[in-house]
């Protein structure tokens, strides 16, 4: 009866472990600018979207995170606890990209970046990232959400 006992006990926190690591674990979503694929994490919250990619020391070549916003509007980013240097990426309603942000520092806190033209998604990446692919305003980004 103990063994039998133990036995449901161990199982059970097993269970609740693989849950954990199964709800903790990053979801990615692939998105494609021209001819090149990014791997991103989705910020579809407010918790998400404030947290971002701060505190990170690093991140691999081919992902980022797209911040997703239920309506078009002026969405303001800094550089507030982030480590990386960034390239932003604002894209309107259309998947299409109205304005980038080149290489920003993470120095560059408290200044904040922006476009007046109302934007639906904003994409992070690693800096560098537009100019290695020749990405550039007007250029479309397609996914599905």
């Amino acid at each position: 009866m103990v063994r039998k006992l133990f036995v449901i006990a161990a199982t059970a926190v097993s269970i609740a472990v693989l849950l954990i690591a199964i709800k903790s674990q990053k979801h990615y979503t692939a998105i494609t600018i021209g001819s090149q694929v990014i791997n991103v994490e989705i910020a579809n919250t407010s918790q998400k979207r404030e947290h971002g990619l701060c505190c990170r020391e690093s991140l691999p070549a081919d992902q980022g995170m797209l911040f997703v916003y239920k309506s078009p509007g002026d969405y303001r980013f800094w550089m507030k606890d982030t480590q990386i240097p960034l390239d932003m990426f604002w894209i309107d309603s259309d998947k299409r990209i109205v304005h980038i942000e080149r290489n920003v520092q993470p120095s560059s806190y408290p200044q904040s970046y922006g476009t007046k033209t109302p934007a639906q998604y904003v994409l992070e990446t690693n800096a560098g990232f537009a100019d290695k692919f020749q990405i550039k305003n007007r250029d479309i980004v397609a996914f599905g959400l």
